[in-house]
């Protein structure tokens, strides 16, 4: 987490960056794993408040923790956001295509159509 002066708390990539962090921190398993709990708390501060101060505690916290540990963290989110940013192109390709269009039901085989003129030939009480 290097570069702070640089990061905007108003943009939506970095929030979203920010919680994948928080997300890889809460999957930490073994030594240093309440630390980990408690780094990913500090860095949902952030994204809650988009606090300037929050971002810096949360980034000593983050320092804090094992260099093995920050390594592997930082290599997991990497991969995680790689994936997230895949899946959001595949997702916004197949959203950006046109649905097909819907043939009209043939009039002698639509239930819908059947009950519709049933419910037309029905006198009104």
């Amino acid at each position: 987490m290097t570069g702070l002066a640089n990061l905007s708390l108003d943009d939506n990539r970095t929030l979203q960056a920010i919680g994948i962090l928080a997300d890889v921190l809460d999957g930490v398993d073994g030594p240093g794993g309440l630390d980990t709990v408690l780094v990913s708390k500090a860095l949902r501060q952030v994204i809650a408040t988009k606090s300037r101060p929050a971002l810096e505690f949360a980034t000593r916290a983050f320092n804090t923790l094992d260099p093995d540990v920050r390594r592997r963290v930082a290599e997991t989110a990497d991969n995680a956001a790689h994936d997230a940013v895949e899946l959001r192109g595949r997702v916004a390709g197949f959203l950006s295509t046109a649905p097909k269009r819907a043939q009209a039901p043939n009039q002698s085989t639509s239930l819908l159509n059947a009950l519709n003129m049933r419910s037309r030939r029905r006198p009104t009480p």
